[in-house]
C-alpha cells in the first residue's frame, strides 16, 4: 500500500476511535476510501446513501483510471443499471457484445467517455455510430468492429474520421473478408491525431493501406498489422520511423528476404513482434538488429517463423542486449541456441513455451546467464526434465513466476529445486501426471511468498496433500478446477468503518 493511503487510513482509524462517524469525515478522506470500492458498488450503493456521498462518489479523481468492463456473465439489465449511475465514467470496455440499447444508454448517461472498446461481436449500425460521435466528440481511444455489410462501411469510417482527438484506433474484427473501397482512406484523411493503429483482421484494399502509411506514417507510434501488405507496403512501413511498437504478422510469402533487413530503419522501436515469416525471410531476421540498430528495443516476440533456429537466436542475443522481455514460439532447438543468452543482462521475462525441441541444455544456459529473471514460462516443452528446473532455480534467485505445466517428464522431485526460488509468487504445475503432491510439504516453510498454485489437470495428486497444504497456507490460492471461478463478492455495510479499517490498516 502506498504511504499516502496508509496515512489516510490510519487517520481514519484514529478519527473513528474518538467517536466520529463517516458524516464527519472530510471529502478527500472519503474519496480515498471510495477508491477501494468496486465500480458497481460506487454506482449502485455508495451514491444512494446520501446527497453528499453521491457528490463525492462522482469525483473525477475516483473515475480517472477506472474502466467499466462487464464480463460475460453480466446481463444487459445489470449493465444498463450501472451505466445510468456512472455519470463520471471515462472508459467502457465490455467483454461481449450487448443489446444496442446499451449503447443508447451509454450515450445518454455517460457524457465524459473518452475510451470505448467494443467486443468484436458488437454489431453497430451507422445510426448508433453517429450518435456515439455526437455524444463523445473527445474520444481518444476507440476499438470497434466494422459492419459486415460493405454498403455501410464507408459511411461508418467517415463518421469515425470526425474524431479530432482520436489517438488510438483498433478495428476489432476476427475477419472481415470484403471491405468497401475508400474505407481506410477516410480514416487517413480524417483522424488528425491518430498515433496508434490496429488494422485487425480486415481485408483492407492493399492500396489503401499504402495510402494511409504514406499519409500518416510519420505520426504513428504503434502499428498492429495482421493483414496482407505488398513489398511496396512493407517499404512504406519501414519508413514509419517514429514507431515505438510494431506487431507484424507477415502474410506476404513473396517478400524478398533482403527487404526484411529494412526494418532496422525503425530505430525508435521499443517493442517488436514478428510472426509467420517464411524460411528464406526468417534467415534475415538477425540482420534487423545488426550493429544494435534497434538499441531501444526492450520487448521482442518471435512467433512461428519457419525454421527459426539456433543461428537466428544467437544473432538476436548478440545484438539485442537491452531486452527485458523475450517471447518465442516455434523455435527449433539444437542445444546451443541459448548459449549467448547471458548477453541479456537486463532480461526479466522469458516465455519459451510450446518449443517441443527445447532441451535441458538450453535451460542450463538460462540458469547460468539470467540472474535477473523474474518470469519464466516453459510449459508444453515435452523434452524438459527435472534437471532443467534445477538449473534455472539454482541460477535465478529473483524468479517470481514459474510455469512448467504440460511437461510430461517432470516428477514430484522437481519441487526440491523450485523451493530454492524464495521470491516465487505463482507456480503453475497443471496437466503434469507425474505430480502426486508428495513433496508439497516442502512448500510452506520455503515458499512463504507463494500466492497461487495451479494443479489443474494433475490427475494423480493426492487430495490429502492438497488439504494439508491449504491448512498450512490458508491464503494460498490453489487452483484445481479446469475453469477458474470468480471469487464471490463480499457484502458490506458501506457505513461500517470497521470494514475499511480492519481490511486495509
Amino acid at each position: 500500500m502506498k504511504e499516502s493511503s496508509l496515512l489516510i487510513l490510519t487517520t481514519l482509524s484514529k478519527e473513528m476511535a474518538t467517536g466520529k462517524h463517516f458524516k464527519d469525515l472530510p471529502d478527500e478522506l472519503l474519496v480515498e476510501i471510495f477508491s477501494y470500492v468496486s465500480m458497481e458498488d460506487l454506482a449502485i450503493s455508495v451514491q444512494h446513501v446520501s446527497g453528499r456521498w453521491k457528490d463525492v462518489s462522482q469525483d473525477n479523481a475516483l473515475w480517472k483510471k477506472k474502466v467499466f468492463s462487464p464480463d460475460m456473465n453480466t446481463t444487459d439489465e445489470e449493465i444498463a443499471r450501472c451505466l445510468k449511475n456512472m455519470p463520471s465514467l471515462k472508459a467502457y470496455c465490455p467483454k461481449r457484445g450487448t443489446n444496442n440499447n446499451i449503447v443508447n444508454i451509454l450515450c445518454q448517461y455517460c457524457e465524459k467517455i473518452d475510451h470505448l472498446e467494443f467486443s468484436w461481436s458488437q454489431r453497430l449500425n451507422k445510426v448508433l455510430v453517429k450518435r456515439i460521435v455526437e455524444a463523445f466528440p473527445n474520444i481518444v481511444n476507440l476499438s470497434i468492429p466494422l459492419p459486415q455489410e460493405t454498403r455501410n462501411q464507408l459511411e461508418f469510417a467517415q463518421l469515425i474520421s470526425q474524431f479530432q482527438n482520436l489517438t488510438t484506433l483498433n478495428f476489432k474484427d476476427r475477419g472481415t473478408e470484403n471491405v468497401a473501397e475508400g474505407t481506410l482512406m477516410a480514416i487517413a484523411d480524417g483522424c488528425p491525431s491518430l498515433q496508434h493503429l490496429d488494422f485487425g483482421y480486415c481485408n483492407f484494399p492493399e492500396s489503401e493501406i499504402r495510402y494511409l502509411l504514406k499519409k500518416r506514417g510519420h505520426q504513428l507510434l504503434s502499428v498492429t498489422l495482421t493483414c496482407y501488405i505488398s513489398t511496396l507496403g512493407h517499404e512504406l512501413l519501414c519508413e514509419c520511423t517514429n514507431l515505438k511498437r510494431l506487431n507484424y504478422e507477415n502474410s506476404n510469402d513473396d517478400l524478398p528476404r533482403t527487404y526484411v533487413d529494412h526494418l532496422s530503419k525503425l530505430s525508435k522501436l521499443e517493442e517488436l513482434k514478428l510472426c509467420y515469416f517464411k524460411t528464406n525471410q526468417t534467415k534475415n531476421i538477425p540482420n534487423i538488429f545488426y550493429k544494435q540498430s534497434l538499441s531501444k528495443l526492450v520487448k521482442l516476440s518471435i512467433f512461428y517463423c519457419d525454421d527459426f533456429d539456433a543461428a537466428e537466436l544467437t544473432g538476436i542475443f548478440r545484438q539485442c542486449v537491452e531486452l527485458k522481455f523475450f517471447y518465442i514460439r516455434g523455435y527449433s532447438d539444437s542445444g546451443d541456441g541459448f548459449k549467448y543468452v547471458s548477453n541479456l543482462k537486463h532480461l526479466e521475462h522469458l516465455d519459451i513455451a510450446c518449443c517441443d525441441s527445447l532441451s535441458d541444455k538450453s535451460l542450463e544456459y538460462i540458469g547460468a546467464g539470467c540472474k535477473n529473471l523474474k518470469y519464466l514460462d516453459i510449459c508444453c516443452c515435452s523434452l524438459l526434465t527435472n534437471k532443467s528446473v534445477e538449473f534455472v532455480c539454482a541460477g535465478c534467485p529473483k524468479l517470481e513466476f514459474l510455469s512448467i505445466s504440460e511437461c510430461p517428464l517432470m516428477t514430484d522431485a522437481v519441487i526440491e529445486s523450485v523451493i530454492k526460488c524464495k521470491e516465487l509468487t505463482v507456480l503453475d504445475l497443471k496437466w503434469n501426471v507425474g505430480i502426486s503432491g508428495s513433496h508439497f510439504y516442502m512448500i510452506p516453510s520455503n515458499l512463504t511468498h507463494l500466492k497461487e498454485l495451479d494443479i489443474c489437470g494433475c490427475g494423480n495428486v493426492d487430495s490429502k496433500s492438497v488439504t494439508k497444504l491449504q491448512e498450512e497456507m490458508p491464503s494460498l490460492k490453489i487452483i484445481e478446477e479446469t475453469k477458474r471461478q470468480d471469487e464471490e463478492g463480499i457484502d458490506i455495510d458501506l457505513e461500517d468503518s470497521t470494514f475499511f479499517t480492519s481490511h486495509f490498516v
